[in-house]
Parts: structure tokens; C-alpha cells; sequence
């Protein structure tokens, strides 16, 4: 019976928790909050930024694109004459309005396609993820377990020993040295 009376208890509760909450959504001020929300959102989705300017798609370009002669060093870092040289070559691809997919072509064409700095397969961009997933869920089964453990080791029997003798009052006799 009391259990009968635990499920009518929280069922109530549940119910009343409804109710509460149908009458906040049911105010008038709480829609007009809603509503500007969403208005604001909308705004904020709406706005593009500016096309970027010649400089930004250069120093861009430079950045992405690797040096030819130097070992993992991109074009803006690099001071080597060859560098120098496909900077120029970049400069003039962009004065000549040529998008930048399109210069990253080119270098790929002339060079190869070890010569971006960034990653060209998708699923490098994947692993991180997939591995940050793995680790939670493994984090969330060790901590499921974890819940289920059911209390202390039981004690064996030279335990139960020592705890009858403290009872009764007498002194336990040492059975060899204890962890």
C-alpha cells in the first residue's frame, strides 16, 4: 500500500510540475521574451561579414602554403628566395582575381599536394573527434560500473576471529603479521 501511495505522490508531483510550468509558458511576458529572442537570433544570423580585403586573402594564402624548399614552414615565414618567389606568384593570382581555392590549386598542380599546410581528407578532421566520443564513453561505462559496486570486501575468517574475541572481551593471540 505504501507503494500505491509513492506512485500517487509522485505522479501528483509530476502533474502539479506541469501545471506550473503551463503557467509560466501561458504569461504574456514570457512570449514577448521568446519573441525577442528569436528576433535577435534572426538578426544575428543575418549579418555576413565583409569580403575579405586583398591584404587578408594574401597574408591568408601565405599562411596556408607551404614553402617549397623548407621543411613545414609556410611562405610568410619563410625567407628563401623560392618563397620569395611563389609569394609573387600568389600576390599576382589574387591582383588578378583568381579565388583562393584556385591559387591552392595551382601550387598543388606545380608542387604537389604536400605543399598546403592544412589538411586536404576530412576524416583527419574526424579522428579528434571520434577519439574525444571513445574516451566519454568510456568514462561513462567505468562510472556506470563503478555505481553498481555493492559495498566493502566481506571479511574472512580470521577476521570474524578477531571480531568474536573483542566481543567477548578477551585479547586476540597474533596468527602472524597483517597487512
Amino acid at each position: 500500500m505504501t507503494t500505491d501511495a509513492t506512485t500517487a505522490g509522485s505522479l501528483v508531483t509530476r502533474q502539479s510540475r506541469g501545471r506550473d510550468l503551463a503557467g509560466i509558458l501561458a504569461r504574456r511576458s514570457s512570449w514577448l521574451v521568446l519573441a525577442a529572442v528569436v528576433v535577435a537570433l534572426l538578426a544575428l544570423g543575418s549579418v555576413h561579414p565583409a569580403p575579405p580585403t586583398r591584404a587578408s586573402r594574401i597574408s591568408y594564402l601565405d599562411s596556408v602554403i607551404k614553402c617549397p624548399v623548407c621543411d613545414n614552414i609556410s611562405l610568410a615565414q619563410s625567407d628563401a628566395q623560392q618563397a620569395q618567389d611563389l609569394r609573387a606568384v600568389v600576390v599576382q593570382m589574387v591582383d588578378a582575381g583568381r579565388s583562393n581555392r584556385e591559387i591552392e590549386q595551382y601550387v598543388v598542380a606545380q608542387f604537389g599536394t604536400d605543399e598546403l599546410l592544412r589538411p586536404s581528407n576530412p576524416v583527419i578532421w574526424l579522428l579528434p573527434i571520434c577519439g574525444g566520443a571513445g574516451a566519454l564513453a568510456a568514462l561513462a561505462v567505468a562510472l556506470v560500473r563503478r555505481r553498481h559496486v555493492t559495498g566493502p570486501p566481506a571479511a574472512d575468517a580470521a577476521d570474524e576471529a578477531l571480531v568474536s574475541a573483542s566481543r567477548a572481551g578477551a585479547r586476540p593471540v597474533a596468527s602472524g603479521p597483517r597487512p
